[in-house]
């Protein structure tokens, strides 16, 4: 998130990916890492908060996590890097850097202080509101007093609840952070072939593209397994729309 008073980084992703992915990809967009003033995480997972550190040592970034996810990383024993503890996020906290507010909301279930965010934006000048939800799947550590039924109905919880507060501010964008759940190789405009210049979509598509070889299939991969259809050696990813060519390889 850009600003006028600087750069709010929303997840720094791991600690093996910041530098290229972070820290070159804001210079690749004519950013400058140095104006990185806040990261604020939404839950102390490493492939969420594992670039922290690095961005707080080098830049002098603010780091922010809910109280329960400090403590959850610093429960966590791996090797790898963990931010200083820094700053602590609370319910309907306003984060403000120059022309721009952020407003942190907890909502417990994939971590035990998962942070979902509303984030105003603009797109050719037009505002929008975007929802950013922070943690999506089922991943809970069980213990004798929070059984899976706890964090379950916590879960829920915390969506009801956050829905409740996007449809309340009026956002008009909802985004998650963990993109193997949301589909977006589908929902990518999937321009003409470059050779014939046949269109195989010319706007937003959702849910099994049909081609000539079959439904491409999307999620999944050898760390996480199976999301969706298909099989892990079928999966392919995307940050970009797609020719014709390449759906039918």
């Amino acid at each position: 998130m850009t600003t006028s008073d600087g750069i709010i980084v929303v997840d720094a992703l791991w600690d093996y990916s910041v530098e290229d992915e972070v820290v070159n990809g804001l210079k690749k967009l004519g950013l400058d890492p140095a104006k990185i003033k806040y990261v604020l995480v939404s839950h102390g997972h490493i492939d969420h908060a594992g670039g922290a550190k690095l961005l707080q040592d080098r830049f002098g970034a603010r780091v922010i996590l809910s109280a329960a996810d400090w403590d959850l990383l610093d429960r966590n024993k791996q090797s790898w890097p963990k931010p200083k503890r820094d700053m602590v996020a609370t319910d309907g906290q306003r984060l403000t850097l120059g022309d721009t507010t952020l407003t942190l909301y907890l909502i417990p279930g994939h971590t035990p202080g998962t942070i979902s965010t509303l984030i105003p934006v603009k797109d050719s000048g037009k505002p929008h509101l975007v929802a950013e939800w922070g943690g999506t799947a089922f991943n809970f550590t069980i213990t004798p007093d929070k059984p899976r039924k706890y964090w379950f109905e916590t879960y829920i919880n915390s969506a009801e609840r956050f829905r409740e507060v996007v449809t309340k501010a009026g956002a008009d964008v909802l985004i998650a952070n963990h993109t193997n759940f949301d589909g977006p190789n589908t929902s990518l405009t999937v321009t003409a072939d470059t050779k014939t210049g046949q269109a195989v979509f010319n706007s937003p598509t959702f849910g099994l593209i049909t081609t000539s070889n079959g439904v491409l299939r999307t999620g999944g991969n050898a760390v996480w397994g199976e999301y969706f259809a298909g099989l892990i050696d079928e999966v392919r990813t995307y940050g970009r729309a797609l020719s014709a060519r390449e759906i039918q390889n």
